[in-house]
């Protein structure tokens, strides 16, 4: 958007940028502000820089207290392995994880907000079991080796997941296998969250 003026001696116009909605001054207010109350959010495509940055803030402030961290996840998608750096850390934090899900949580994102020690979803959150896309390339030896490590990936991301709900591997497997969309009470009752927020 952008604003126009005349000036007085000549008339003629000139554009004047605006200011943005959110100057990124207050965005790091808004940041900090969380941090401090021990709240980390993740949203959007959790990218492996993206998925490092939360995992330096849940270790930091891991080692700045001792009460519960809160990970907020909003509308958030990620690869499987993006999402076991953020499980590998929250399993040896010293303090306790607890998840809130918003909006459609989908791919590894969902094992994020399942590991929680205390798992919430908001009442119109939705989980898409949907198995992240693999673009591989090369030789086929090299493309040979790419899938299987992607299968081992797969796995570890599926066990974890049998773990945090209390499922079986094969009714797990189907589901992911299906694609599934839970809405908020399916994922309390598959047991991917604990209850619904209010």
């Amino acid at each position: 958007m952008r604003r126009r003026w005349a000036t007085a001696s000549t008339g003629a116009s000139r554009a004047v940028p605006a200011e943005p909605a959110f100057p990124p001054p207050l965005a790091a207010e808004v940041g900090g502000a969380l941090l401090a109350r021990r709240v980390v959010l993740l949203h959007g495509e959790l990218e492996p820089v993206r998925a490092s940055e939360v995992a330096a803030s849940l270790m930091t402030l891991d080692a700045l207290g001792d009460e519960h961290v809160e990970l907020r996840v909003t509308a958030a998608s990620a690869s499987f392995d993006a999402a076991l750096v953020l499980l590998d850390v929250m399993g040896v934090l010293g303090v306790p994880v607890h998840t809130v899900g918003t909006g459609v949580i989908s791919g590894g994102a969902v094992g994020v907000v399942a590991a929680g020690a205390r798992r919430v979803l908001s009442r119109h959150a939705r989980l898409h079991l949907r198995e992240p896309d693999l673009a591989v390339g090369g030789r086929a030896s090299e493309i040979e080796r790419a899938l299987a490590a992607a299968a081992d990936r797969r796995d570890a991301f599926l066990g974890i997941l049998v773990r945090c709900t209390g499922r079986s591997g094969p009714e797990v497997e189907a589901d992911w296998a299906a694609r599934r969309m839970l809405s908020a009470e399916d994922a309390v009752v598959l047991g991917y969250a604990d209850s619904l927020l209010g």
